[in-house]
This record gives structure tokens, sequence and C-alpha cells, in this order.
């Protein structure tokens, strides 16, 4: 292991706001390649969320979304790869925690809504069972009670008939029924934070809108904490109070909602922004990010935006940017060195 590396394992924590449940410092993930001693795809991310607010991470596949959600889960094994850096819930440090004791902290203090419902529900147990275990796990609530929360929870996700949809199995329901039961068992033991991985990507429009109004209600109902995880600017916009966007393993903006779409600084997120079909606008084409995500271990030096990139500089080639500061802002971008502070 690396000097750096080390010195980033034994950097203490910097000190919490009251309001923030999950500060994720110096994050680093990294797997072993076959002609190198590591890939990292995850490089020094830096955020924290605040008790019940919604924030999206968005980008394109490849970027380091859900590695960086799975990260927080505690779903990485060690033989796989390595998580360093520090992870805190409610001031609580959860990297290096066993599996015993993430088991324990999985599904009650946080819980996640997988991309695909089909894949992650298990297509040889009902329904009511699947929810059920959950309730059993972090409480001690008898099988009856057990029974009557199983069926609260699905009427609070909108499921009809829900005292006969617990004897159904995962293959009996559509879509955006099996999702629904995704966020009941995710939020069946009140959780702080609920991490949603692309939620609606294989639902049609008018469900996908119906899941994120049920979303929104439950948050407010539970106090939740949301990350949403996504690469649809159309669900940001919906749904999201704040909004990191990530490339190659880093943050490379990070504003409010309002604000990214308003006044998107970072090349990255106006490619994004400008993929997106605009009814204002009549445009025969849109305007697609030229050029694909790099491969892991790819990029070793410079900015990894700048081969996409129309405006990159000749110090894009040699030097990473850091985050610079403006005003309610945050951008990794050598264009706005001397209007920012580095963060």
């Amino acid at each position: 292991m690396t000097t750096n590396l080390l010195e980033l394992l034994e950097k203490k924590p910097e000190a919490v706001d009251e309001d923030d449940l999950l500060v994720v410092e110096n994050l680093v993930i990294q797997f072993a390649a076959e002609k190198k001693s590591h890939v990292r795809a995850v490089n020094h991310v830096n955020f924290n969320l605040k008790k019940r607010e919604t924030v999206a991470l968005v980008g394109e596949s490849g970027c380091g979304k859900s590695i960086t959600s799975l990260s927080i889960m505690g779903l990485i094994p060690k033989h796989a790869g390595d998580v360093l850096g520090s992870i805190r819930l409610n001031n609580k440090e959860l990297n290096g925690l066993s599996p015993k004791k993430m088991r324990q902290i999985r599904g009650k203090e946080i819980s996640m809504i997988f991309q695909e419902p089909m894949t992650s529900l298990n297509p040889v147990h009902k329904i009511g069972k699947q929810i059920g275990e959950v309730i059993r796990l972090h409480t001690k609530a008898s099988k009856e009670e057990i029974k009557v929360k199983t069926i609260e929870m699905l009427k609070k996700v909108e499921i009809p008939r829900p005292d006969k949809i617990i004897n159904d199995y995962p293959h009996q329901l559509s879509g955006g029924m099996r999702q629904r039961v995704m966020i009941a068992m995710a939020m069946a033991c009140n959780p702080s934070l609920l991490i949603a991985d692309e939620p609606t990507t294989a639902l049609d429009v008018t469900i996908q809108a119906q899941i994120l109004d049920l979303m929104n209600d439950l948050k407010d109902q539970f106090d939740t904490t949301i990350l949403l995880i996504t690469h649809d600017l159309g669900v940001v916009a919906e749904v999201a109070d704040r909004v990191m966007v990530m490339y190659y393993g880093q943050i490379v903006e990070e504003a409010e909602v309002t604000t990214l779409f308003t006044q998107p600084k970072h090349p990255y997120t106006l490619g994004l922004l400008n993929s997106i079909p605009n009814l204002e606008e009549n445009k025969d084409r849109l305007d697609p990010i030229v050029g694909n995500v790099p491969n892991l271990g790819e990029i070793t030096e410079g900015c990894p935006f700048r081969f996409r990139c129309q405006f990159a500089l000749e110090k894009c080639s040699t030097e990473n940017p850091p985050l610079f500061n403006i005003e309610k802002q945050k951008v990794r971008c050598w264009l706005f060195e001397e209007e920012g502070e580095v963060s």
C-alpha cells in the first residue's frame, strides 16, 4: 500500500455539522488489476447529506455512482476491493465495521432500492415473507405483528389488496408493483437514509411519476434522507434538493438543483444538459457528448474529461483540477481557477 493511502487511513475525520446525517470523506475505492497494483473506481470523493434532504448523484454509466452507494452499504467484499476513507452515519464510522455489525445497520438505519426489482427480489419466496424478514431481523415483533406491519407497509406504498399480495410471488406482479414492494421493504424499519439506485429506469413514464411521488411522500412521513443515483436529469429536476455530478470516479460539480439547471459550470454538466430534449428549442438533433467514459486506470494524470471537452486548456493534460468553491457551487475545472477558491 502506498504512503499516501496509509496517510488517508490515518487521517482523523473533521467535526460533523449536527444537521449532517451522512458524511463521506476522502473515499477511495480500488480494485486489483492484472498489470497494475490497483485501479481506482472512486478517487478521493467528499460529500455530505443533510437530514431530510434528497441529493442526486448523476453521471453516465461507469462514472462510479453505483459503486459509491455500495460502499456506503458495506456491500463491497474485502477480497474484491479496498474501500478507504471515512463513511459516517450519525457520526458513527461505518467503514471497517465487521459484516455482522453492518448487517445490523443495513435495513434498519440504511436501506437501498436496487435498479432492477426482479433480480433483487427472491423469486422463490412470497412477497410477505421477504418484507417480513427485514422486520424480523431488526425488531422483536411476533409473527402476527410482522404480518400486520407487512400489510401496513404495502398499504403505504399504495399496493391494492395487500392482504392478498403478501401471498404472491414476484413474477406475479408488474414492474411498477415490484418496485413498490422494494420500497416497502426498504422503508419497513424507518431507516434514516434511503439509497435509491436508478429506481425508475425500467418503468414507463406514468409509473415513474407515481414512484417518484411515492418516494417523496414516504420521505415526509418517515423524515428520511434520500441519496438518488441516476442518469436521468428529468428525475433529478423532479425530486432533488441538491445535485452532485460525477465523472470518472470524482465529483466534478455540486450545487442546489435550481442553480445546476440554470447556471451549470463544468463542461461535463453542460454536455449532460445539452443532450436533453427541450420543447422550447427547435432542434433536429440533440448535442451528445463526444466519446465515452475512459476505462478504469486509463487516465493517470490530468483532467479525465479533457479528451471530450471543447474547452480543454494545455494545463488540463498535466494537472487534475481541485474542486473550486464559487458562491453556492463547487466545480472541478481549471476554467474557474481565478474565479473560485479551492474547496
